[in-house]
């Protein structure tokens, strides 16, 4: 096993806290009078520790500078891997599948926003995959886990996609309840007679 220096100090784990503090008191020794030093009665500690307090300055300063600059880059690297999935979805949305659809229609004909689904269902794994829907927990009821629509997906989501139009005829309604997927059956029995 070896070792090294950034074993021994993180700087990633220090927090931006502790550089300003200590980039305003070496700040503070370095560029006060010497009258302002005697008042605090640091002017002994200044004399002996002085060489250091430059080095301390700069690299507490830089530090901070670089931590802005960091996390300015990661702000704007996210905002551009949200904004390509956000395309990423919209691509998808348009482009579903009848099964796709059915599975999101469950979302309306049930009338949640949360729904268990079988995740080991292909079409339900391909449209967690394209980040359409989203799984809401860890705890399941064997292959059944809370499930919600993506807040990207369902911000982009038409009525048109998925076969839906408020003007359907009662005939076309029951066709698509005639169309559901057959676990969402499976489990509405299950559900009714634990």
């Amino acid at each position: 096993m070896t070792f090294s220096f950034s074993d021994l100090i993180d700087f990633n784990k220090i927090p931006i806290k502790i550089f300003v503090l200590f980039s305003i008191v070496s700040g503070i020794l370095l560029f006060s009078p010497e009258n302002y030093l005697t008042i605090l009665k640091v002017n002994d500690f200044e004399k002996e520790y002085g060489k250091y307090f430059g080095i301390i300055f700069i690299v507490c300063i830089s530090f901070i500078i670089l931590s802005i600059i960091t996390y300015f880059l990661q702000k704007m690297q996210f905002f551009f891997i949200r904004r390509d999935i956000n395309k990423d979805i919209k691509i998808e949305i348009s482009s579903l599948d009848q099964f796709e659809k059915s599975v999101i229609r469950e979302f309306i004909i049930m009338q949640r926003k949360t729904l268990s689904l079988p995740i080991d269902n292909p079409t339900v794994s391909a449209l967690l995959n394209k980040r359409i829907l989203t799984r809401v927990s860890n705890i399941g009821d064997g292959m059944y886990f809370a499930t919600i629509i993506s807040k990207n997906a369902f911000k982009q989501l038409k009525e048109e996609y998925l076969g839906l139009s408020s003007s359907m005829s009662e005939d076309e309604m029951r066709s698509f309840l005639s169309k559901r997927p057959k676990w969402a059956d499976d489990y509405l029995y299950q559900t009714l007679n634990k």
